[in-house]
């Protein structure tokens, strides 16, 4: 769960549900167009405050199309499809990562966090048939870590130092333990935005990313 959180950081009313109907499918609220680019402020709610805490950034950036390819059933015969996915470079104090993720039929599912693969892919944005207060499960491996708990998707307002943008669908992500061994992690997402805000929490570390800037292709 550690190395899902460092590539983090280095990435009920009728009218929400037919937004889902009309949008979801689209990915609007997870635009992956190569260039586009968000520019992150860092805040370590549980350190001390310094004067270098206003500089700390991470730029995120879709750097290019990467092809995943995986196993699937047809006519009762194991085939292969592939999918388009990409590749996006987070980059903080001079220190680059790259996370591979694709959107399928269901979700958004992260293939590898900074190099390491995820098996199997993880699904940590559900897009289709989707209703607010849902829950699923999650349950992959990645290097020597499991990664196993719940997510749950709410709506939530949500005011970042881009804008106040209203709105947000909200997951969460908790490992379902107790006391120290307890990881949470948040994000909210915007349509036609993207990610605007995403919260760690584990232990007595709890880090914290808010959008300053997006850019979209152009």
């Amino acid at each position: 769960m550690h190395k899902i959180m460092m590539a983090a950081i280095a990435l009920l009313a009728t009218g929400v549900t037919s937004l889902f109907a009309q949008t979801m499918h689209q990915s609007v609220f997870y635009p992956l167009n190569i260039g586009d680019r968000w520019t992150y402020r860092v805040l370590d709610l549980k350190a001390a405050p310094t004067s270098a805490d206003s500089k700390k950034k991470v730029v995120v950036e879709v750097e290019r199309q990467e092809p995943y390819t995986r196993k699937v059933e047809k006519d009762g015969k194991s085939a292969t499809e592939t999918k388009i996915g990409f590749i996006l470079k987070s980059t903080s104090g001079g220190k680059t990562t790259r996370d591979h993720v694709v959107v399928l039929e269901d979700g958004v599912y992260r293939i590898h966090a900074a190099g390491t693969p995820i098996t199997p892919p993880l699904l940590f944005f559900k897009l289709k048939d989707v209703k607010i207060g849902e829950m699923w499960d999650g349950k992959s491996v990645s290097g020597n870590t499991t990664i196993k708990g719940t997510f749950t998707l709410r709506q939530e307002g949500v005011t970042v130092p881009f804008r106040k943008v209203g709105d947000a669908l909200f997951v969460s992500f908790t490992n379902n333990k107790a006391g120290e061994d307890r990881v949470e992690i948040d994000y909210w997402f915007v349509k036609d935005i993207g990610m605007v805000k995403q919260r760690v929490r584990e232990k007595d570390r709890e880090i914290v990313l808010e959008l300053e800037k997006y850019e979209p292709k152009k």
